[in-house]
Parts: structure tokens; C-alpha cells; sequence
């Protein structure tokens, strides 16, 4: 089914318009049937990039025309967004489905596509196995963990992940690239897509982190020399997400805070996995308190954020890595594994880690440093700054560049249509 968004009234002078002139007119297919209602790192990033495209379509004297293909009880989430975000016009659409299993993605939402279509261009927020226009379509690929770590995933999942991005690639659709990292990658492992462009969609800050009051300097001053300190761990707990890593901080900590007197508390966010058990097994910590979260909304995350000193970010692989933006907005500093992607994010001057015992130390040096000296913790915490300031823009960036990939690459679909 299908229903147009209710706009709002047009003096509120909450919808972008331009003052005059002509305007060029976009009909865009927005693909996203992989959003889900707990809304995800890759769902976020599609409601992101969707309303910053949005926004920046109507200061470009863009006039888009945009169905949003979104499956189950998702479509709900993802209007209650729009909605608030004050972004609902005539020409937005949702066309969804009752169920969101695979027959509804990859069968009903091609066909319903095809019959609505032509349109001058066809995205989706993340490589997905659909039949597609290939001219016109532009696919976001997230990361190439599957081959940078392939002895964490089962071999199932690495031929599937390998079939769909050259699937991609041999239709001749669109791949673009959430990082400098993953764009480097995936021209390392498939030499023959440096024959065709790549569109640099980075992620960037979200707008539910852009609405909410950030901390200032003495907050983070606080935390970072109180005791006990308080570290966070946002992930799935498997070694991908380099939950062995953390555990092994853990151990360093316990000695660290048995030398010096003082104590800690790690708190755990994320989903266990069948590693799990593994790694959270015969753990002795009289020193650390580990504190298990399971699943938190995004006021109960933020507010750990803001208790926490430090996050701990210790994967073996990365497309972006949001809540590494997360922590750092919340003046929790992150204790950070060396893969090129935080390279990217945190530029070369920031301190990494490598997951070998003496890279465990040097992370627990670093983390002692910041706590007891002032100057180097003002030092870190403004290049967090920087950083921020950098990044904080990437869905604006993505947007852009989106755009002019439509507006550049394809011609306008048939009147009527």
C-alpha cells in the first residue's frame, strides 16, 4: 500500500522553499527496506541522510519527488521521524508493506518499484539483493568487513556478502562508499571497480544527538578524574566487535586498580552472541564492576555516555563506527583498536591501540594520563573537538554529493510517469 504524508500548512515556514524562480524537478525512489523499527546503525544513517537530502534539495532549488520503500512495522518509525523532523510535504510518500520478510523485500517492493517508475534515480541506503534499474540506481556500501576479518563470520556469510557486492558491481549500478577506508577497500578486493566512480556518502553526526545539550569541559573534567571511573562498551559482545579486547583491558585495569587503590565500572551495551559465554567466563575482577545493559533507547545510551570517562572501541574492522562520533560528542573519550578507519575519523595525531599485550598496556598508560594529567586531558579532550567539528557535517556532505550524482548522471523521467 501507499499514502502520501499530510504536509504541513504552507505558511508554518517549517518546510525549506525557495524564495523564486523555476525549480528543477527529481522523482527519487528511496529504497529502504532494510530499516527496522529498533532502528540500527544502518537505519540511522538512512534517516539521516534522507532528511538532510531533503533539506538540501530545497536549498538547491531541487524539487524532489520521493517515494520511501520501507517494509513492516518500520514504516511507522521512520514517518514518526519525518514528521518530527518537520520534513513531511505533498510530494513524500511512503509505499510500504504489511510484512517485512524476504518475500516482501526482495519480490514485492522490485515489482511495486518497476510499476511506479520511470524515476530519475533509485537509492538504497545499503547494498541489498533487488533487481534494479542499474542506470539509475546508487547503492551505499557500508564496509568490507567480510574480507578485512573473514575468520570471524562463517563462511555462508562471506560467499553470500562476496556474491551480493559483485552482483552490484557486474549490474553496473552505483556503488557508493560510507568512508575514504571502505572505498579503499573495496577497490583492493575488487580491482575492477576502480573503473568507476564512487560516491563519498560518509556518515556524520546525528540529528538525535544534534537536538540534545552536550556537556561542557568541567562535566568532562569530573568524570574523568573522579573514582570510581566509569567505562562503556557499545556492541554486539563476539571478538568482531573486539569484546576480547575489552576483556582483556579489564584484567590490565583490575591490576592497574589494585597498584593504585581505586576501582572502576565497565558498562556492556549490546546483544550477546554465541561468543559470549566464552568471554565473559571465569572473569575475577575485585576491582571492576562489570554492569550488563543488553538493548537501551537512545536516552538511556546517551545518558551513559554522559556518566562515562572512556568508551571502548577496540573492533577489528569498521565501515564508520558511530558511536565512536556518539561518545566523543559526550566528552567520553575513546580508547581506540588501530584500524585504518579510526585513523580516518580521528586524524593521525590521535593515540591507537593494538590488541596484543602491549598494546593493552600502552591503552591503559593513555587511559591513566588523561585521568591524573590535567594538561594532556585538556590536550585530548580538545582534539575531540576537532574532531567533532569535522564530522559533524558528513549527511550534509553525503547529501551534497548524492545529489549532484542524480542530478549530473541521469535524466529526468518521462512526463506522466
Amino acid at each position: 500500500m501507499s499514502r502520501p504524508l499530510t504536509a504541513l500548512p504552507p505558511d508554518s515556514g517549517l518546510n525549506p522553499r525557495p524564495s523564486s524562480g523555476p525549480a528543477t524537478r527529481l522523482r527519487v525512489a528511496f529504497v529502504a527496506v532494510s530499516y527496522t523499527a529498533q532502528r540500527d546503525g544502518v537505519s540511522v544513517y538512512a534517516e539521516n541522510l534522507l532528511r538532510e537530502t531533503l533539506q538540501q534539495a530545497a536549498r538547491q532549488r531541487l524539487a524532489l519527488q520521493v517515494d520511501i520503500f520501507v517494509c513492516g512495522q518500520a514504516a511507522a518509525v521512520l514517518e514518526n521521524i519525518l514528521r518530527r523532523e518537520k520534513l513531511v510535504t505533498p510530494e513524500l510518500r511512503i509505499i510500504t508493506t504489511v510484512y517485512d520478510g524476504p518475500l516482501a523485500k526482495y519480490l514485492w517492493v522490485p515489482l511495486r518499484l518497476h510499476s511506479l517508475g520511470p524515476y530519475d534515480c533509485v537509492f538504497v541506503p545499503n547494498l541489498q539483493p533487488l533487481w534494479l534499474p542499474a542506470r539509475r540506481t546508487l547503492g551505499v556500501l557500508h564496509d568490507l568487513t567480510y574480507q578485512v576479518a573473514r575468520t570471524h563470520f562463517p563462511n555462508w556469510r562471506v560467499r553470500y556478502m562476496d556474491l551480493l557486492t559483485r552482483f552490484w558491481l557486474w549490474r553496473g549500478m552505483t556503488v557508493g562508499c560510507i568512508s575514504r577506508t571502505t572505498m579503499h577497500d573495496l577497490e583492493r578486493f575488487y580491482p575492477t571497480s576502480c573503473r568507476r566512480p564512487h560516491p563519498y556518502l560518509p556518515n556524520g553526526l546525528p540529528a538525535k544527538l544534534a537536538t540534545t545539550p552536550r556537556p561542557d569541559r568541567k562535566d568532562a573534567e569530573r568524570k574523568l578524574t573522579t573514582t570510581p571511573l566509569e567505562l562503556i562498551f557499545v556492541g554486539r559482545l563476539n571478538r568482531l566487535k573486539g569484546f576480547d579486547r575489552v576483556r582483556s583491558v579489564c584484567l590490565r585495569l583490575n591490576e592497574y586498580g589494585a597498584a593504585r587503590g581505586t576501582e572502576a565500572i565497565v558498562h556492556v551495551v549490546g546483544k550477546d552472541t554465541a561468543e559470549s559465554p566464552q568471554l565473559l567466563a571465569e572473569l575475577q575482577l575485585p576491582r571492576i564492576r562489570l554492569i550488563r545493559h543488553g538493548y537501551l533507547d537512545d536516552q538511556a545510551l546517551n545518558e551513559l555516555y554522559q556518566r562515562s570517562g572512556f568508551c571502548l572501541l577496540l573492533s577489528r574492522n569498521e565501515g564508520f563506527g558511530l558511536p565512536l562520533l556518539e561518545a566523543i560528542r559526550q566528552y567520553c573519550v575513546p580508547l581506540l583498536s588501530d584500524i585504518a578507519i579510526f585513523q580516518e575519523v580521528m586524524g593521525p595525531e590521535y593515540p591507537l591501540f593494538a590488541g596484543d599485550a602491549a598494546g593493552i598496556d600502552a591503552l591503559v598508560d593513555f587511559l591513566h594520563r588523561v585521568h591524573t594529567e590535567q594538561m594532556y586531558r585538556q590536550n585530548v579532550l580538545t582534539q575531540m573537538d576537532r574532531v567533532l567539528a569535522v564530522w559533524k557535517g558528513g549527511y550534509a556532505q553525503a547529501a551534497r554529493n548524492l545529489l549532484t550524482w542524480a542530478t549530473e548522471n541521469e535524466k529526468p523521467a518521462e512526463e506522466g510517469a
